[in-house]
């Protein structure tokens, strides 16, 4: 696969290991334990599309599932990220599919209404957000919230389900999941590529590890990487 068919993630050391980035129009899923980063390292990604390269900048889409919008803006701003300006400039859309399943009024203009929160509603939204502002990257944090209640047979059926529209709209997508909600696996097979944050506990001491599982296409390096977060994000240290 050329560079040119990779998007980068926002952090050198990643894209080093990725041969470039993530490969466009794929789903990636990042999962860990609460606290390792998986939202940080998921707004890096949208915030590189948009920003690295201004001249032709990458409009995306953030879907938020269990934390409202102003909250994910306002952890976003400690990094210097201003999404509200990006919203401005038609380059960002945030989907609001939280407050709606809580019964509480959306503020947003896009946002699932209460009491009509599903799959089929949040693919409605994002295809619509889609169209609006030509958008290439997605992220969906997390995606363990939007299978809240499903097993087996159905739970398989709205992740694939999910994933087909993805493909469909050519949206380079990160799906975040907490760990322990992972566990079935679904979400890991029918993802293109998978990401995993850790924690290192050793000598009393507790740190950061990041490792990409598997991520087709790409030979990409195994090694388990230490990493930070800091006033800029998320750093690898290679």
């Amino acid at each position: 696969m050329k560079q040119t068919d990779r998007c980068s993630t926002g952090i050198k050391e990643l894209n080093e290991m990725l041969l470039g980035g993530f490969p466009r129009g794929r789903t990636t899923l990042v999962e860990g334990l609460p606290g390792t980063g998986k939202t940080i390292l998921s707004l890096h990604f949208l915030i590189a599309g948009i920003l690295e390269n201004p001249k032709d900048p990458e409009p995306a889409i953030l879907v938020c599932l269990d934390e409202s919008p102003s909250d994910v803006m306002r952890e976003a701003s400690a990094f210097g990220w201003n999404l509200q300006r990006l919203m401005d400039l038609k380059q960002l859309k945030i989907i609001d599919a939280f407050s709606g399943r809580l019964g509480l009024k959306p503020n947003l203009e896009l946002a699932v209404p209460i009491g009509k929160f599903s799959i089929e509603e949040v693919t409605r939204l994002i295809t619509e957000a889609k169209e609006e502002i030509n958008a290439q990257r997605l992220v969906i944090d997390p995606v363990s919230a939007l299978l809240d209640g499903m097993e087996g047979a159905e739970r398989r059926n709205g992740v694939l389900s999910l994933t087909a529209v993805l493909t469909r709209l050519s949206l380079t997508t990160i799906l975040t999941s907490e760990l322990d909600q992972a566990g079935v696996g679904v979400e890991r097979y029918a993802s293109h590529g998978v990401i995993r944050l850790g924690y290192d506990e050793k000598d009393m001491t507790v740190s950061r590890k990041l490792r990409i599982v598997k991520m087709r296409e790409t030979m990409h390096s195994m090694d388990v990487i230490p990493y930070e977060i800091t006033v800029k994000g998320i750093e690898l240290k290679v």
